[in-house]
């Protein structure tokens, strides 16, 4: 009986020996995300509440989830937004619907 439980402790030991230091390294992922817009930075109510969602995003998942947004033109034109996100250029769009039919 001791013989087995010597075995059984042993084996316990050694796994968790090999299994610890690669649980201890994993990290949260860090994902970042960019967000074309379709308004100038001087809009400040519209283009604001796009770096508001991108604040709010960052806050609630401690940082590991940001998003950048970028003013009309710095990636695609203010109404190529759509088409972008849809092409995978972007992964994420502030725009309105009224530019589209």
């Amino acid at each position: 009986m001791k013989r087995r439980n010597l075995i059984t402790y042993t084996t316990a030991a050694a796994t968790s020996a090999v299994a610890l230091p690669a649980l201890s390294q994993t990290e949260p992922q860090q994902i970042k995300w960019r967000m074309a817009t379709s308004w100038p930075k001087s809009l400040d109510t519209l283009f604001g509440g796009a770096q508001r969602i991108c604040d709010r995003v960052a806050a609630m998942t401690n940082g590991r989830f940001t998003i950048t947004p970028y003013q009309a033109g710095e990636i695609v034109g203010g109404l190529e937004v759509l088409d972008a996100v849809q092409q995978g250029t972007i992964q994420c769009g502030h725009t309105s619907s009224f530019y589209y039919k």
